[in-house]
């Protein structure tokens, strides 16, 4: 979610600091020697910031550049314009990479690896102490219930269980910012929920989470603040996302209901009628008193008034459509 950021401590301003900050990004991917016409522009001045404790969650069809900002992001590419801090720090730093914690999509380790081996390797990369590590590691194995396979070489693992060892390397340093891309990939109903349930465990204590997934469900059970991007730009935030047909309100009446639609309201209100029904667009639902009562007013009777809410995936392929147009 965009929010307003000050250089100054949260005490003195009332300013909640901001844990990631993203202004103007914009990157080109080129290959060497290739023409200027084959570049592909993955971002466009994307601007965004989250703040202490919040889970956003970046929605998108393939190819939109959320994996790309959640790169940027972590440090693992260099923007072509614009810049990311971390925590104050500038992305790719040390000091941004001792608050984050990354997983990627496609997790990959050493085969003849052991969970517990990869997790040890990772803790001595970010410079833990030997206790330090033991301490991590076997804290890591006990929130993802890893214990059956902490041990097993790496190239036994199925896919839901690399995600598992995945999300443990990326929570290892404790970050106070966390980058999940596509995080259920390959995890059973009861992974998900566990995952889900770990999330908000981490929320609770001040983690904040930028998370990628096309399991719009699942997001929707974690969080309300959504970024969708298109194209490699943000289209829309989610505080407006109520905007535009955010609800329909089914009414349902024993005749005429064309002949009510077309003499009580607006035409851009009307969503579809039949004799028995109308689908009237609703952007709030304090509207709904006034609505029944100019259609009763109206000699409406009124058999049944049914509010449908939009969900995440209403929205994500309505905007879907609004961003083909632009």
């Amino acid at each position: 979610m965009l929010v307003p950021t000050c250089e100054k401590p949260a005490c003195e301003c009332g300013v909640q600091p901001m844990v990631v900050e993203c202004a103007g990004l914009t990157k080109v991917f080129r290959r060497p020697f290739a023409s200027l016409d084959k570049a592909v522009c993955a971002l466009r001045d994307v601007s965004l910031s989250v703040r202490k404790g919040q889970i956003v969650g970046l929605i998108g069809p393939n190819g939109a550049g959320k994996s790309t900002l959640l790169n940027l992001m972590a440090g693992l590419i260099l923007p072509t314009q614009g810049r990311v801090t971390v925590c104050g720090h500038p992305a790719r730093s040390v000091g941004a990479r001792r608050y984050l914690g990354f997983m990627p999509e496609h997790p990959v380790f050493p085969g003849l690896y052991t969970a517990r081996a990869v997790l040890c390797y990772h803790g001595a990369l970010l410079g833990l102490s030997r206790e330090g590590i033991a301490r991590q590691v076997d804290k890591s194995i006990e929130q993802l219930q890893m214990e059956e396979f902490a041990d097993r070489p790496a190239s036994d693992f199925s896919q839901g269980m690399k995600q598992r060892l995945a999300l443990a390397i990326a929570m290892m340093s404790d970050p106070q910012l966390l980058l999940l891309d596509e995080p259920s990939n390959g995890l059973d109903p009861i992974g998900i929920i566990e995952l889900r349930d770990l999330l908000q465990q981490l929320r609770g204590r001040g983690t904040s989470v930028v998370i990628s997934s096309h399991r719009l469900g699942e997001l929707e059970k974690l969080t309300n603040d959504y970024i969708f991007m298109h194209r490699g730009r943000i289209v829309q935030f989610g505080d407006e996302l109520n905007a535009s047909q955010a609800g329909q309100l089914h009414v349902g009446v024993v005749s005429n209901g064309e002949a009510l639609a077309r003499s009580t309201l607006p035409a851009f209100k009307v969503l579809g009628a039949s004799d028995k029904e109308l689908m009237i667009a609703i952007s709030d639902a304090d509207e709904v008193p006034d609505v029944v009562s100019d259609l009763v007013t109206n000699g409406a009777r009124i058999t049944s008034v049914v509010l449908k809410r939009e969900n995440i995936e209403d929205v994500f392929l309505r905007l879907c459509g609004e961003g083909n147009g632009q």
